[in-house]
C-alpha cells in the first residue's frame, strides 16, 4: 500500500483522553489552562468533563488546517486534531450494530450513532436509493477500502463500488482516469475526502455516494466537478470555499438539486493568521445552502444535547488554526426574496448549521494520513476532525433523508420551516483575544440570538421536517 505523507506533525505525544476532565469530579487530574478555558461559554445545561463530548486540547498547537489555498484556488475546510487519536477497543468486534461506538471509553470524538441521535434523524430507515454527490479535489487511492472500514466499525451497512453504491469519478463524470493524489500543500485533500464520505455515511447510511475528484483545487476545475455532480445526484456537498467574493454564478442554480457549501472556518471577522473571514464563495451564492458550524455537547435536557456557535479561537494558544464558523452579509449577492432578516440588505450567510467544533470533533477513518513518526497502522487509523467541512456533508445528507429535492429552491425551505430546527442562541464567531472584530456592522451576523443569526443560520436539524 502506497502512503503519502500528508501532514508533517508529530503524534509521538498522543495522550489518552481519559487523563483529562473538567475538574468537576473529585480526585481527577487538575485542569490545565487550555482545558479550563475550553469550558468557557458553553450552554448552561451542557455536561462537562469526559462525558460531555469535548476532547480537551493536549498541546499548544493541536490543530492542522489541511488545505491552505493560493490565489485562484479553493481551500478545503477540514481541520485535523494532531494531539489525540481515538483508539479502537480491542474487546469490541469491528462490524457490530449501529447502537454501539466501539472505542475506548470515554469515547474521544463522535461516532455515527451520536450524530444521528443528536439531530433525531431517521438514518436507519430513510434515504434508500437517494444519491449524495461530493465534490473534492485530487485523488485518494484508498478511499473505497477506508470507507469500508469506517462503515463496518460504525455498524453501518456496506456501500461497495461493486454494487454501484459508491462511485469515484473524475470531474467529467468518468471512472478513469482519476486525478493523482495532491502533493506538497495539497496532500491534505485526501483527509477532506475521507471526512466527507464518512459524514454522508454516518447521516444517510442507505444513500448512494458519488465522489467527484476534480483535477486540482483551482476554482474552474472544482466548478466543473459541481456541474458534473448536478447531472448525477439531487444532493451535492461542497466542503470548500474561497475569496474574494464574486458575483452570483449560474453553475450553482440547478432547479431540483440541493447544493450545500461550507461557510468557512475563519469566523465572521478578519485575521491574518486565518486568511480572513466574512463572505466566501460558493457559500454566498443565492441558491446554495450555506452551512455554518456549532459546538455540539451532551446536556441535561430532554434532547440530551445542546449547541452553541462554534468558536475555538479562545480555547488555547493555537490562534487562527483552531477556527470559528464563517458568516457574512454579502457585498456582491442580492438578497433572495425568501430571506427575511432586516439588518443585512444583501444575501445573509449562513442558512443552517451542524456540528463543526474541533474541541468536540467527529471520528473519521483514513489509512493514508501519516505523522512524522510514520504511517498509522490499520485498523488504528481513526482521526478526529472539525471544521465546517464536517457540517456541510451532514446537512446535504439530511436533505437526502428528507428526499424532497424538487421542492427545494436553495435555502428557501429552511427559511420557511425554521421552526422545525433547533435554534442555537448563544455564542459568536469573533475573538477579542486575537483582535478579530466582526466584518459586518450588523451584530447578528457574528452573534447568535433567538431566531436567525449569521454564524448558525436558523439552527441545526431537528429531524427532517425543515428539509
Amino acid at each position: 500500500m502506497n502512503r503519502a505523507i500528508v501532514v508533517a506533525f508529530s503524534l509521538s505525544g498522543i495522550l489518552a483522553f481519559s487523563s483529562c476532565t473538567s475538574g468537576s469530579t473529585g480526585g481527577m487530574v487538575p485542569q490545565s489552562a487550555p482545558v479550563a478555558a475550553q469550558d468557557q461559554g458553553l450552554p448552561s445545561d451542557a455536561l462537562v468533563g469526559p462525558e460531555s463530548g469535548d476532547v480537551p486540547f493536549e498541546s499548544a498547537n493541536p490543530v492542522v488546517r489541511l488545505c491552505p489555498a493560493m490565489a485562484g484556488q479553493m481551500a478545503c475546510l477540514a481541520l485535523l486534531r494532531t494531539d489525540v487519536q481515538p483508539p479502537l477497543d480491542p474487546t469490541q468486534l469491528v462490524g457490530g450494530d449501529a447502537e454501539q461506538c466501539p472505542f475506548k471509553k470515554p469515547v474521544p470524538g463522535y461516532c455515527a450513532d451520536n450524530l444521528q441521535d443528536a439531530y433525531k434523524l431517521p438514518s436507519l430507515t430513510a434515504g434508500k436509493d437517494k444519491v449524495v454527490a461530493i465534490v473534492d479535489a485530487f485523488g485518494y487511492k484508498n478511499v473505497a477500502s477506508d470507507l469500508d472500514m469506517y462503515r463496518s466499525t460504525m455498524g453501518l451497512p456496506p456501500c461497495k463500488t461493486a454494487d454501484n453504491c459508491f462511485r469515484v469519478l473524475n470531474q467529467e463524470g468518468k471512472s478513469s482516469p482519476l486525478p493523482p493524489q495532491g502533493s506538497g500543500s495539497n496532500t491534505g485533500w485526501l483527509g477532506e475526502e475521507s471526512l466527507d464520505v464518512d459524514m454522508v455515511s454516518a447521516i444517510c447510511p442507505h444513500c448512494k455516494i458519488i465522489l467527484i475528484q476534480a483535477d486540482n483545487n483551482y476554482t474552474n476545475n472544482l466548478y466543473a466537478g459541481v456541474t458534473t455532480a448536478e447531472k448525477l445526484a439531487k444532493f451535492v456537498s461542497n466542503s470548500w470555499g474561497g475569496g474574494p467574493e464574486g458575483p452570483d454564478d449560474p453553475i450553482f442554480h440547478k432547479p431540483g438539486v440541493v447544493i450545500t457549501a461550507a461557510a468557512g472556518d475563519c469566523g465572521g471577522g478578519y485575521t491574518a493568521s486565518c486568511g480572513g473571514g466574512g463572505p466566501q464563495q460558493p457559500c454566498s451564492y443565492t441558491y446554495v445552502v450555506c452551512v455554518g458550524g456549532t459546538h455540539l455537547l451532551r446536556a441535561h435536557n430532554a434532547r440530551g444535547w445542546d449547541e452553541t456557535v462554534w468558536n475555538d479561537w479562545a480555547f488555547d494558544e493555537c490562534g487562527g488554526p483552531c477556527g470559528a464558523t464563517g458568516s457574512g452579509c454579502s457585498i456582491k449577492i442580492a438578497k433572495p426574496a425568501w430571506q427575511t432578516d432586516k439588518g443585512c440588505k444583501m444575501r445573509s450567510e449562513a442558512d443552517v448549521s451542524a456540528t463543526a467544533a474541533v474541541s468536540a470533533p467527529v471520528i473519521v477513518y483514513n489509512s493514508e494520513l501519516e505523522s512524522s513518526t510514520g504511517p498509522c497502522k490499520p485498523p488504528q487509523c481513526f482521526w478526529l476532525f472539525g471544521g465546517t467541512s464536517v457540517a456541510t456533508p451532514i446537512i446535504a445528507s439530511v436533505f437526502a433523508l428528507a428526499g424532497n429535492p424538487a421542492a427545494q429552491n436553495g435555502a428557501e425551505g429552511i427559511w420557511k420551516h425554521h421552526d422545525d430546527l433547533y435554534n442555537v442562541t448563544t455564542g459568536d464567531n469573533i475573538s477579542k483575544l486575537l483582535g478579530v472584530v466582526c466584518a459586518s456592522k450588523i451584530s447578528y451576523i457574528c452573534h447568535a440570538r433567538v431566531g436567525f443569526s449569521g454564524p448558525v443560520g436558523w439552527g441545526t436539524p431537528h429531524g427532517i421536517d425543515a428539509f
